[in-house]
């Protein structure tokens, strides 16, 4: 957990392609469960940011910064979807 809601996964020795996959995996699994909550249920979803390291993104703070501006872009371009870095 990296705070709030927003929780961190490491794919050592996967690239971009990869651990975007793994990613909208995630999100399609999320997205088809329900939480009942009182006498209702919810719908889960979430937004994923996916960046892996390259001359641009050198080190730990680089990459998490570059997901970080990827997940932002997946809510502000509607939520529940993943975006890669750049």
């Amino acid at each position: 957990r990296v705070g709030g809601e927003e929780f961190l996964v490491l794919c050592p020795g996967q690239g971009i392609e990869e651990a975007a996959a793994l990613a909208e995996r995630l999100r399609v699994a999320l997205s088809a469960s329900e939480v009942e909550v009182g006498e209702g249920s919810v719908r889960v979803t979430a937004s994923f940011g996916v960046a892996t390291r390259t001359d641009d993104v050198p080190d730990a703070e680089a990459l998490l910064k570059a997901a970080d501006e990827a997940s932002y872009r997946a809510k502000q371009g509607g939520r529940d979807r993943v975006e890669r870095q750049g």
